[in-house]
């Protein structure tokens, strides 16, 4: 009596099972590699600000020294006006570099969301094909 169930030897389902097993695992090495490239990217965008934060705070404490400096020696309205300005022109920019490399990374994790949600649904089909002997 056949109930139509394919009855194989068990060392061929396994083989099938082991054949289709490495093949989701290539494939998802290569998931886990473009969204970690996509990630690095941020990252690597969001450091460029944050170098750039660094860069106008330094350049706004410079101005700031260089104001109390002007302001010490010579009481030229000019002079310090012109330093506070820059000054605060400079934090200001610094402010908003910062601002944009903290927004950029809002939300992100390093850890890889899509290979993870992945490998485990291919994992839950394997077992389910393997459970039924449906391994294609």
């Amino acid at each position: 009596m056949d109930d139509g169930a394919d009855h194989r030897p068990f060392g061929s389902v396994f083989s099938d099972a082991a054949g289709h097993f490495a093949s989701l695992i290539r494939l998802d090495l290569r998931l886990f590699e473009a969204e970690m490239k996509a990630k690095a990217s941020k990252i690597v965008s969001s450091g460029a600000c944050g170098v750039a934060a660094a860069m106008f705070f330094g350049l706004a404490a410079f101005a700031l020294v260089q104001f109390l400096i002007l302001a010490m020696i010579h009481f030229g309205v000019g002079a310090m006006s012109a330093c506070l300005t820059i000054g605060l022109a400079l934090v200001a920019v610094g402010t908003l570099s910062l601002y944009l490399a903290k927004r950029a990374l809002t939300g992100l994790t390093i850890t890889p969301v899509e290979t993870v949600n992945q490998v485990r649904t291919d994992l839950a089909a394997l077992k389910q094909g393997i459970r039924y002997g449906a391994t294609r």
